[in-house]
């Protein structure tokens, strides 16, 4: 065990030392929260207001009296802004000199639909959602003019049909807390992309650490003073404690930038305003509709959804699979870092490995969309893609007896990995210049200690 340990230091304080460590350390919680930010405010600051020109050649007869039917009737907003002409050849060469970015004519016909709208452009397409505005102000202001003088509906009557709102909350019965279903959606998808992201980087290192040490030779001046599954294990500890320290740090760090945050934004992080609803005798509190509908609500609903989360549960599992995820796949690439060479084709081992990985990943949709449906409940049972799908399913909530049963296979699969690469490392590293293949690999099992 001292050699192990004196392993164990060697390799953990070389990898702390390195100024990539220290740089991810301090950076790791910036990028991360950009991943999610970023794209964010682009969204929110990349449309640009579009200037249509409507050309209205319908014509309607209300009370006697003809009128167009959508003149004057367009709402502008943010992305887009309404004028209106009469000529169409008038209105294309506007477009063609670049006075407007898209020409809108409407006309009747007497086919169906009867009403057909027409969006010409000249050099640069207007955004789907820019089109897909259109095409519904196009249906509301037909829909409006049948409403007003085919029912008799007053503005307010439209003014309800058009804006109905309907108070539907999502809330848990064990807790009575709100869903926040978007938020645990985030959370879910980053930490499963975290643990996809963490198996990779530091199971890759050591799989890296052990090639190069049989490349260069060095191993076997280190198997001579210690045994190979001595050599193997202080690698794969060394690299899951430092993987352990940067994740500890980043959340110190995560805490500290969070609650600067909360001191430049209070009004951000108060509690959203509440209100009772009596059913049946029993009182339900709610968050009022009013608050949410807001932009400033919206924001606030988003930050009190993040101190919804149950952070101990979270974070005590995330440990747990990222350490348990690690050791599975550190003692794999282990095994595969033994048996390559300079003339090993490396892919044919790391293939296999790295299979249940991208499932897992190519199905986070499926996942997020049913938690506890039946491809999430086996995919977070099955060792290989748990640590993955179950951190996806923590924040929705999991049933004990499921958790249970993951983190006990888990740590039996973790068992047997560790004996499998310790069969191969022992052989495989110190064989060199030969084309090792899996039937090579299986005869290796029948050698005794």
């Amino acid at each position: 065990m001292n050699k192990i340990g004196i392993i164990i230091r060697r390799e953990y304080l070389t990898r702390v030392k390195k100024k990539s460590f220290l740089v991810m350390t301090f950076l790791g919680p910036i990028l991360i929260a950009s991943l999610w930010i970023i794209p964010f405010f682009l969204a929110m600051n990349s449309e640009t207001q579009s200037k249509v020109l409507v050309v209205d050649e319908t014509l309607v007869e209300t009370n006697g009296v003809k009128s167009s039917l959508y003149t004057e009737k367009f709402k502008n907003d943010k992305e887009l802004t309404f004028e209106y002409g009469y000529d169409i050849t008038e209105a294309q060469n506007k477009l063609e000199n670049g006075k407007y970015d898209a020409v809108l004519e409407i006309v009747k016909t007497n086919d169906m639909p009867p009403i057909k709208g027409f969006l010409f452009y000249s050099e640069n397409e207007p955004s789907l959602s820019a089109q897909e505005a259109i095409r519904s102000q196009l249906t509301n202001i037909l829909k409006d003019h049948v409403l007003v003088y085919d029912y008799g509906m007053t503005e307010k009557d439209l003014e309800w049909f058009n804006n109905p709102k309907i108070g539907f909350y999502s809330k848990d019965i064990r807790s009575g807390k709100d869903s926040y279903k978007e938020i645990k959606t985030i959370l879910g998808t980053m930490s499963g992309f975290l643990i996809y992201m963490f198996i990779f980087l530091f199971g890759g290192q050591v799989m890296k650490s052990v090639s190069e040490e049989k490349t260069n030779r060095i191993v076997e001046v280190l198997v001579s003073s210690i045994k190979p599954i001595q050599l193997l294990m202080g690698k794969i500890v060394s690299i899951a404690l430092v993987g352990l320290t940067q994740f500890i740090l980043w959340v110190v760090l995560s805490g500290i930038l969070i609650a600067g945050l909360q001191s430049f934004y209070p009004q951000t992080f108060t509690e959203p305003q509440k209100e009772n609803i009596t059913i049946n005798e029993r009182v339900i509190s709610v968050d009022k509709i009013d608050n949410i509908s807001s932009s400033a609500g919206e924001v606030n609903q988003m930050v009190q959804g993040l101190f919804s989360i149950d952070y101990a549960l979270v974070i005590s599992m995330f440990l747990f699979y990222f350490m348990a995820g690690y050791f599975l796949y550190a003692s794999l690439f282990g095994a595969v870092g033994a048996l390559m060479d300079v003339d090993t084709d490396a892919q044919q081992f790391t293939l296999p490995i790295t299979i249940p990985l991208i499932i897992a990943m190519l199905c986070f949709p499926i996942i997020l969309n049913d938690p506890s449906g039946t491809v999430a409940f086996w995919l977070s049972i099955i060792p290989l893609t748990a640590p993955m799908v179950m951190m996806i399913r923590i924040p929705f909530g999991v049933p004990v007896w499921e958790i249970a049963l993951s983190m006990s296979l888990m740590i039996i699969f973790i068992a047997f990995c560790m004996w499998l690469a310790a069969k191969i490392y022992r052989t495989g590293i110190l064989m060199y210049g030969k084309n090792i293949t899996y039937k090579e690999i299986w005869k290796w099992f029948k050698y005794k200690n």
